[in-house]
């Protein structure tokens, strides 16, 4: 089966765009990505873990959301695929790459869709009987405690590739914190906190102020 039978229409922003625009475009489209274009043609991707880096480092902590653009967070070096691609080569591409998503090109270079891991992941369960244990991570998880402070469990989130992180008191599911949640939250405190005080109350923001509580959980033999 061929990429184009299963990819979406991808939702474009501008590079010059605010970055606040973009977040409340990521909310308002309900997508984890924006493929950022110019005249029709490629430059980037903007998700969000891009946002929730960019807003995180120390000399931008102090700047304000609404002044920066999507040019200053996003991804410029892509990895793309052709709409002609097989499906079963592009998942493991992006299993290697550690991808959620990529764009789709045609032999010109120019945008024509998007690819994900939910397409991929349903139209695996339409073929055949996947489960979620099939799916799941079986290695050591990483976990986050609600009192962390938010910026470390970003980092660790980030170093380790992780989309999202279950947070727990040692013994039980507390929580989840996902990529969206950090930006938006980050966002949330560089709109509200004066420029002066940023720096130091950035500290502050811990994983409870983020996270979304009692989060949906799935059994193993689920399909």
């Amino acid at each position: 089966m061929e990429i184009s039978q299963i990819m979406t229409d991808p939702v474009t922003i501008a590079k010059d765009q605010r970055l606040s625009f973009a977040l409340d475009l990521l909310q308002k489209k309900r997508v984890d990505r924006l493929i950022v274009t110019e005249d029709g043609n490629l430059r980037g991707i903007l998700t969000y873990a891009d946002i929730a880096d960019r807003l995180g480092v120390s000399k931008v902590i102090a700047v304000s959301i609404g002044r920066l653009h999507v040019s200053s967070a996003m991804t410029e070096t892509v990895i793309t695929v052709l709409p002609t691609d097989d499906v079963t080569k592009v998942a493991q591409l992006m299993i290697d790459r550690g991808m959620s998503g990529c764009p789709v090109v045609d032999k010109d270079g120019r945008l024509v869709g998007v690819i994900t891991k939910a397409e991929i992941t349903t139209l695996a369960k339409k073929i055949e009987n996947v489960k979620v244990k099939d799916l799941m991570t079986k290695e050591e998880l990483l976990v986050v405690s609600p009192v962390e402070r938010l910026i470390k469990a970003r980092s660790e989130m980030l170093a380790a590739g992780y989309t999202g992180l279950p947070v727990t008191d040692g013994k039980r599911v507390l929580g989840l914190l996902t990529e969206r949640m950090v930006a938006e939250a980050m966002a949330k405190f560089s709109e509200e906190v004066p420029d002066k005080y940023r720096a130091n109350q950035v500290r502050m923001i811990r994983v409870v102020d983020a996270m979304m509580q009692q989060p949906p959980v799935a059994d193993p033999d689920e399909p």
